[in-house]
């Protein structure tokens, strides 16, 4: 990878989060274009989780044990983490919440995560998931269960919202509960990369024969004597 991604990819979570306070703050109609319902931050998301379950599909077949396992788990919550996202397809198909489902459901959708006991259980969720992304990089190398440690900062910034959530913003403003939108679509692009970065590890195994010979000559090649005649 080269130096230019490295920095790219390690600079954009910060950045993008500090473009998105100047433009709710300056350009409220730009910010609430970019994090509305079926908007360019949210189609981002699903394609991030997307391109993770055919990634983590990959690895399950390369790879065996508990590893296959939790990518195979992985999988299966990214095309979840899909359906709700695109409300099971309510939108795109224009199909009418029951007034049941409405009542209970903050945004009056048919998905699950905004329930309102689900939705603080998803937070919590994700909060964990990402201050582990964002802290054991920095302690041990990447592999399966480790993010390469570029991306800390998606994982810090995810980490840093849920937090400030938690901590001082119960009952947030419309822009600051729509500004989750970013932190969201950082961490699913994040996990994405990190199940990416361990497609690679398996993407070329190292094969060791069963046995060695026990003879070099039995290659074929012959070794000259010291004992010929000129």
């Amino acid at each position: 990878m080269s130096r230019r991604i490295v920095y790219s990819t390690a600079l954009a979570p910060v950045v993008g989060s500090v473009v998105l306070v100047v433009l709710a703050i300056k350009e409220r109609p730009l910010f609430d274009a970019l994090v509305r319902e079926d908007s360019v931050l949210e189609w981002g998301e699903v394609l991030a989780y997307g391109a993770l379950a055919i990634i983590g599909i990959r690895v399950v077949r390369r790879a065996d044990g508990v590893v296959a396992v939790a990518y195979g788990l992985l999988a299966v919550a990214a095309m979840l983490a899909i359906g709700e996202e695109l409300s099971w397809g309510q939108r795109l198909f224009h199909l009418t919440t029951p007034e049941t489902v409405a009542a209970a459901n903050r945004q009056q959708e048919l998905n699950v995560h905004n329930f309102g006991g689900a939705e603080t259980m998803t937070r919590l969720v994700m909060f964990g998931a990402a201050l582990f992304g964002a802290t054991l990089p920095l302690v041990r190398r990447a592999g399966p269960f480790v993010p390469p440690r570029v991306l800390v900062p998606a994982f810090a910034v995810v980490a840093g919202y849920f937090a400030l959530r938690f901590a001082v913003l119960p009952h947030p403003t419309y822009a600051q509960a729509k500004f989750s939108e970013w932190p969201e679509f950082c961490f699913a692009a994040a996990v994405a990369l990190t199940a990416y970065s361990t497609l690679g590890l398996y993407r070329y195994p190292i094969r060791i024969p069963e046995q060695c010979p026990a003879n070099p000559t039995s290659t074929g090649a012959a070794i000259p004597s010291g004992n010929s005649s000129s």
